[in-house]
C-alpha cells in the first residue's frame, strides 16, 4: 500500500548533489570565470532545481562559487593576486601535510602514489583528460590523509576547490606539459617519502604546485588575458 512507503530523504538528496560539485570543482570539469546554471546542473543530474540550488548556496559560501549581483553563479574568475596568494598558501600548507605524511604515514604509502602516478602517465598518453586530472587528486590527497591530520585536510579540500577550475584551464589549454613535469617531480616525492625524508617530500610537493601554478600564469597571460603581473609573482618567474 501507498502508505507504507517511506519519503523520500531530501537532505540525502541535497547532499548528494552537494559532493558531486564539490567533486567537479575538484577534478576541474569547470573553467575559471564559467557561469554555473541551476538549470543545466539539474538536467545533467536528473534532479529537481531545489537541491542544486541548496549546493550552490553552500558552496558559495565556502567562497568556492561566486554569486553575481545578477544574482547568476560562476565560478571565480581569473585574477592574478589572488592566484598567485592561493599558491603560496597551498606550497606551505600542503607541503605542511607531506612532511608529517613522510615521516609518519603507512609504509605502504609510497608503493600506492607509484601506482597513481602510473596510471595518471597512461592517462596522459592517451589524451583522457579527466583521467590525467582524477590521478593528480588521487596522488595528493593519499600523501594529505596519510598525514592523518583531520583539520588540516579540511583545509586543504577547501584550497582545492578553487584550485581546480584552473587545473583543469590547464589541460584544456591543449598541453599536456605541465602534468607531464608533474609525473616526473611526483616520482621525486616518492623517492623522498621512501626514505622517510619529510623535508624532501615536502620541498618536492612545493614545486609541484609552483611548476603548475608558473605554467599556467605564463599560459594564461600569454593567451590575451590583460592582468598586469604585480611585484607579488616575482617568486612564481
Amino acid at each position: 500500500m501507498i502508505e507504507k512507503l517511506s519519503p523520500l530523504d531530501i537532505r540525502t538528496l541535497q547532499e548528494r548533489v552537494y559532493q558531486q560539485l564539490r567533486d567537479a570543482l575538484y577534478q576541474g570539469r569547470f573553467a575559471a570565470g564559467e557561469t554555473v546554471t541551476i538549470r543545466n546542473i539539474a538536467a545533467a543530474l536528473g534532479t529537481s532545481a531545489m537541491p542544486v540550488r541548496e549546493a550552490l548556496q553552500r558552496l558559495v559560501a565556502e567562497k568556492a562559487l561566486v554569486q553575481l549581483p545578477s544574482r547568476s553563479v560562476t565560478v571565480a574568475p581569473f585574477a592574478l593576486e589572488a592566484f598567485t596568494e592561493l599558491t603560496r598558501i597551498r606550497m606551505s600548507i600542503e607541503g605542511m601535510a607531506t612532511d608529517r605524511a613522510a615521516k609518519y604515514g603507512p609504509a605502504s604509502l609510497a608503493d600506492t602514489l607509484d601506482a597513481i602516478n602510473a596510471e595518471m602517465q597512461m592517462a596522459i598518453a592517451s589524451g583522457f583528460t579527466e583521467d590525467v586530472l582524477e590521478a593528480n587528486k588521487r596522488f595528493h590527497f593519499a600523501i594529505y590523509e596519510a598525514a592523518d591530520m583531520p583539520q588540516l585536510l579540511e583545509i586543504i579540500s577547501n584550497l582545492w576547490l578553487r584550485t581546480g577550475p584552473y587545473l583543469g584551464m590547464a589541460y584544456r589549454k591543449g598541453s599536456s606539459v605541465p602534468f607531464s613535469m608533474g609525473i616526473t617531480i611526483h616520482s621525486r616525492i616518492i623517492a623522498a617519502i621512501r626514505m622517510r625524508d619529510g623535508r624532501k617530500a615536502s620541498q618536492g610537493l612545493a614545486l609541484d604546485i609552483w611548476a603548475m601554478a608558473r605554467w599556467f600564469k605564463n599560459h594564461h597571460l600569454a593567451n590575451g588575458a590583460s592582468d598586469p603581473q604585480p611585484a607579488v609573482l616575482s617568486s612564481l618567474e
